[in-house]
């Protein structure tokens, strides 16, 4: 009889400051160089140009009783340079530093009081092979 190994899928976390933010419920780590492909008019596909790197990450909360953990109205108002960590299973943790551009405050009649988050900056280097 065969035996298949079962791997476990831990959980990924976002941190700012000096923790982990604990009322985060998704998040999701954007990483792109807006690179595009160059037509002409006898060769399609000719070439790719470099674009500008942007990194943005967005993430859902909902609020305990307590309130948000964060003042992210503040933090947009002010436009406060923060730094955001992904910390994902493997070891691997993706930082951006950067500036919340946007929050918004969804409360439902039937489910938790819910914060959406919207932060863009400029992902730190990733060390290691490709």
């Amino acid at each position: 009889m065969a035996t298949t190994e079962q791997l476990l899928f831990p959980q990924s976390y976002l941190a700012m400051g000096s923790g982990d933010l604990v009322q985060v419920q998704d998040f999701r780590v954007t990483l792109t160089d807006n690179s595009k492909q160059v037509h002409t008019l006898r060769r399609k596909g000719a070439g790719i140009t470099q674009g500008v790197e942007e990194s943005t990450v967005t993430f859902n909360s909902v609020l305990d009783e307590d309130g948000s953990e964060r003042d992210y109205w503040r933090l947009v108002q002010k436009k406060i340079i923060k730094q955001i960590r992904a910390k994902a299973p493997g070891g691997k943790t993706l930082v951006v530093n950067g500036k919340f551009s946007g929050v918004d405050l969804d409360g439902p009649l039937d489910d938790a009081t819910k914060i959406a988050c919207t932060f863009i900056g400029k992902m730190e280097d990733q060390q290691g092979s490709i």
